[in-house]
């Protein structure tokens, strides 16, 4: 007895550990019948309750570069204030319980419940308060102004898209992104997020060549955006910008929030797109047309690339980012200035006057009927067959020379009757005035120049001798500069090319997308006739009876030693369904020894093209000069990390 009793203490401690040893098994097998048997059933009803969702995750959108690889269109991060509603569902839950629900029993005495249909309109109010009142608090914590709070939007997103991040304040500064860093991280359901947003650094340059995007799908500025482009290189080219969009999948309950989300394919950035232009160069361009109505061509005359293509007036297509109201939509389409249409191609065609007298000495050159010699007495006053045309040169007696650089209009009148009609149009059909120039953004209207064949015909009512000073027919500034850039390189026509090369994000390697120098025609051109007409183009601006003499020999301004030739023109117009009375240009090449760029400016409403378009063109030229003695502008490719 007194050996077993030693062993009582141990055997009571083994009872006592036998014991919990079975109230742990016990708990344990109770714990698994509750997750298998009861959790079961609930989860096997959520499993039901769950769906998938698939949201589009935007591609960063491709660069657009000028030909040294200076941005003129990117994608800025736009940080953005937001809030994931499943995790405000107890706020959801507490504003519901204990503010409209009680509110609603406590004035409907004898009531214990809300209505169903009530319950949901509750419920859908106390979301929107809680929401509403966590956007205000953080404005006021940020300093920026809530807006105005639609519940319309809201419902909406509430509705229908319940799994994605819930804006609340858009566009946040850096220091508001410090403030919201130190203040409101950490804050249930609040995080910073980012998103791609279309900019435009160079503000209003180059605005009608890049065009302008809009925001595509639902425009609900909750979502994530996604552009196209709706204009210009944007339009033209937004298959190769737009990149190609991911795809997350994100489960959400039977209440439509979100439970977990995934990547099923990443986004692939948009390619960088280089141009041809300049930056400096369409710069000096749109500064020199700046508060007129009209265009400005710069062209390479040994390779057809655009180096500058400027029209006034301009808009910002970073305005159409984030939408534009009624009010600045009607501005811009203003019926008589039409600040989003390029004047250089597309807006209307005009008149060329008598820069058109070019075509006008070649036809004449050509047939014979004109000894550049020969002297003609002008009366001041073009009276032939029936036709009475003023002029604006003095009368007195020219050579094809001073008549050119006078721009007499009876000369020029005289000599375009001897070698007629018919002549003036194979001309011009040569050159392919009155002919769209495959320009890449297709924004573009032929004119009107008519086949030689509609010379004869009797039905045809367009008179000879206001033909050959540039009336009653149109063109574009782009088609006479392409004209221009034919007489300063021998007669070669060149499809004007604005767009180079793509470029894959991240990478040098580059795809040509249109070759240099592609060739359209080939104008076949006397070069004893080709050197008569070079040589009254340089007298325009450097006889001192010129008409554009006095803007390239400012003194203020010198070219040093750049000598451009040119031709000045001014056309009067009368149809009642225009809204202006004149068109003014100045068509030219430099440097004369070498020619190297073609530059045209038309503006409507000028004085004249002396007057109005040569001195802005005298500024283009001081920047093209600058550029050869600086080296800017020069193609490089540029690569994005």
């Amino acid at each position: 007895m007194f050996i077993f009793d030693m062993f009582k203490p141990e055997a009571r401690r083994l009872r006592v550990i036998s014991a919990l040893m079975a109230s742990g098994m016990v708990l344990l097998l109770t714990g698994l019948w509750f997750v298998q048997i009861v959790s079961g059933k609930q989860k096997e009803l959520d499993l039901v309750r769950q769906s998938s969702r698939t949201v589009v995750v935007p591609a960063v959108r491709g660069r657009i570069l000028d030909r040294a690889g200076r941005v003129l269109a990117d994608s800025r991060p736009q940080y953005n204030a937001v809030v994931y509603l499943e995790d405000l569902r107890q706020q959801f839950e507490f504003e519901f319980t204990n503010h409209l629900k009680k509110d609603y029993l406590r004035q409907h005495s004898g009531a214990t419940r809300l209505p169903p249909g009530l319950a949901k309109q509750y419920r859908l109010e106390a979301d929107y308060n809680v929401v509403s009142n966590i956007t205000f608090q953080a404005a006021a914590v940020l300093r920026q102004p809530p807006g105005v709070f639609e519940a319309a939007k809201f419902r909406h997103i509430y509705t229908n898209y319940t799994y994605v991040p819930f804006q609340i304040l858009t566009n946040l500064n850096p220091s508001q992104v410090a403030i919201f860093s130190e203040q409101l991280t950490g804050q249930v359901g609040m995080e910073l997020d980012t998103q791609p947003m279309r900019s435009y650094p160079q503000k209003e340059t180059a605005a009608h060549l890049l065009g302008y995007v809009q925001r595509t799908g639902e425009i609900i500025k909750y979502l994530p955006p996604q552009f196209t482009g709706i204009t210009g290189v944007e339009k033209a080219f937004d298959d190769l910008l737009h990149g190609q969009p991911g795809s997350n999948s994100v489960v959400v309950n039977f209440q439509g929030y979100r439970q977990h989300e995934e990547v099923i394919s990443p986004a692939i950035p948009g390619s960088d797109l280089y141009l041809t232009i300049d930056l400096d160069i369409q710069q000096a361009a749109e500064i020199a047309l700046r508060g007129l109505r009209g265009a400005a061509v710069v062209m390479d005359v040994r390779t057809g690339d655009i180096l500058a293509m400027a029209s006034a007036p301009a808009f910002e297509p970073g305005e159409f980012v984030s939408g534009i109201s009624t009010a600045r939509w009607e501005q811009l389409n203003d019926p008589k200035l039409k600040p989003l249409v390029n004047h250089a191609t597309s807006f209307d065609t005009y008149a060329p006057g008598s820069a058109f007298k070019i075509i006008t000495a070649i036809a004449c050159l050509e047939s014979g009927v004109l000894d550049p010699e020969e002297i003609f007495h002008s009366p001041g006053i073009f009276e032939e067959q029936g036709f009475r045309i003023e002029d604006t040169a003095p009368p007195g007696d020219y050579n094809f020379v001073s008549a050119f650089y006078h721009s007499s209009n009876t000369y020029f009148c005289h000599y375009g009757m001897k070698a007629g009609l018919r002549k003036l149009f194979e001309v011009a059909k040569r050159f392919h005035l009155g002919e769209k120039t495959d320009f890449v953004t297709r924004e573009e209207k032929a004119g009107f120049v008519p086949s030689p064949d509609e010379a004869g015909k009797p039905a045809f009512r367009s008179s000879t001798p206001y033909v050959a000073i540039g009336q009653e027919i149109t063109v574009t500034p782009l088609q006479m500069t392409v004209m221009i850039a034919a007489i300063a390189n021998g007669g070669t026509i060149f499809w004007p090319r604005l767009v180079s090369h793509a470029c894959v994000p991240g990478t040098a390697s580059a795809r040509e997308l249109f070759p240099e120098g592609r060739v359209r025609d080939h104008v076949s051109l006397n070069p004893q006739h080709l050197q008569i007409l070079r040589q009254a183009m340089l007298q325009d601006t450097e006889h001192p009876g010129a008409n554009a003499y006095g803007a390239f020999h400012d003194p203020t301004h010198p070219l040093s030693n750049f000598h451009v030739a040119g031709k000045t023109g001014t056309a009067q117009v009368n149809s009642p369904d225009l809204d202006y009375r004149r068109v003014v240009w100045f068509d030219s090449y430099g440097p004369y020894e070498d020619p190297r760029y073609a530059v045209v400016v038309m503006v409507v409403n000028g004085g004249s093209g002396g007057e109005t378009c040569a001195p802005r063109a005298r500024q283009i030229y001081q920047a093209l000069l600058k550029r050869e003695l600086g080296g800017a502008g020069k193609s490089a490719p540029a690569t994005r990390t």
